[in-house]
């Protein structure tokens, strides 16, 4: 047999509230639930920004374009609801907005005028234009001090070739292969990082200006961007703790100790992933949480910390007892090797080295091979053994 979809589209514009039988009586519209497959109902907003007035200000004028899905392409007895917003924000140059304090309205009005006695162009334009240069100054200065840390940052990343030097004298003389943490010491990571955040700042100070003059709406970048520029910040205020040995204990700790937490957190993490897998093929037909990989990783993740692990086992009592009984062996596995075993052995990790770095600043103070290579040389700059191997500059003086 063929099968077919039908799809039907009606416009509705409620001037009144709607009752229960006016869409079957008057437009002549019914539906079918036992064939139906998907509803969307398509809605258009408006609305203004108020506070921005007091402040002489064009007020902000947004249009939400909203869609709901009713999803029963399933037929699973349950009808899956999706929302959808879409903003736009509406530029407005030059207006007046129609409206009364305390009157709730469905629609907004802006009508163009040449002068507005609430909002005065000439003071809008001028308080915009002030905004706008003052946040160009604002970048602009951000820009230079991010240019003067560049200069300094490519300077180390020029200093730090000599590292393919340092790696090859060892090799060649002391028969040595330089550990990647002792190639590291060239580079300083705290001047990337500056970068990195002082690139952030600029972008999300830039979006900033554009959504103030009303030409951007992309609020979600922006404040991603300025968010992480502002957490990278706070970051970089441990460079400072670090002249001080009882406060660097913690930044000597997690450099020691990131090469083996990454180690064993591939493994885990094959691990993980392996359970994960297994969880979505196997409980996703039965169980809400287990529907898509994303929700099983959440759960999981979860279920490590202890969140949620009643009503986890609660919803699998009343499914078929071979699934239920997979669950039960799923779950218990899975928290008993990486609550008991994973995550206590990834704490030994930390743990052990936080321990000996704390032991090494009791006994001695703990000094790469790198510093130790180059404390051995005495020599004071100023005692003529570092001389460049050229011919020196010769001047002649004749005396007559």
């Amino acid at each position: 047999p063929f099968c077919f979809f039908l799809t039907e589209c009606i416009s509705v514009y409620p001037l009144e509230p709607l009752e229960d039988k006016t869409l079957s009586r008057d437009i002549n519209f019914s539906l079918d639930f036992k064939r139906l497959l998907s509803v969307n109902i398509y809605l258009t907003l408006k609305a203004i920004n108020l506070q921005t007035v007091r402040h002489h200000e064009l007020p902000d004028c947004y249009a939400f374009s909203i869609i709901i899905m009713f999803d029963n392409r399933a037929n699973s007895g349950r009808i899956k609801i999706n929302l959808e917003i879409m903003l736009e924000s509406m530029n407005v140059k030059t207006g007046m907005l129609q409206a009364l304090l305390g009157r709730t309205t469905t629609s907004c009005c802006l009508i163009p005028s040449s002068s507005s006695p609430a909002l005065p162009h000439s003071s809008c334009a001028h308080a915009q234009s002030t905004k706008d240069l003052s946040s160009s100054l604002r970048l602009f200065y951000r820009g230079n001090r991010l240019n003067i840390r560049i200069v300094r940052t490519m300077n180390t990343v020029r200093h730090s070739y000599n590292i393919q030097h340092y790696t090859a004298f060892f090799h060649t003389y002391f028969g040595k292969t330089v550990s990647w943490s002792e190639r590291m010491e060239f580079v300083n990571g705290w001047y990337i990082l500056i970068i990195v955040s002082d690139t952030l700042t600029i972008a999300g100070s830039a979006l900033k200006i554009g959504i103030q003059t009303k030409d951007l709406t992309n609020y979600d970048v922006c404040s991603i961007l300025l968010g992480t520029s502002t957490m990278l910040v706070w970051v970089g205020v441990i460079r400072y703790l670090g002249f001080f040995k009882k406060y660097n204990i913690l930044i000597l700790a997690l450099r020691a100790a990131f090469p083996n937490v990454i180690r064993f957190s591939c493994c885990a993490g094959l691990i993980y992933l392996g359970y994960c897998f297994c969880g979505w093929i196997v409980l996703g037909p039965y169980h809400e949480k287990f529907r898509t990989l994303d929700k099983v990783t959440e759960c999981l993740f979860s279920l490590i910390n202890g969140d949620d692990l009643y009503s986890t086992f609660q919803k699998m009592r009343e499914k078929r007892y071979m699934v239920w009984l997979f669950s039960r062996l799923y779950l218990y596995s899975f928290l008993s090797l990486f609550i008991y075993m994973v995550l206590s052995l990834f704490i030994a990790l930390i743990t052990d080295t936080y321990e000996t770095i704390k032991q090494h600043q009791k006994d001695r103070v703990l000094v790469s091979q790198l510093k130790a290579f180059v404390a051995e040389c005495r020599d004071q700059p100023d005692s003529g053994k570092y001389k460049i191997d050229k011919e020196p500059t010769c001047c002649c003086y004749c005396f007559g």
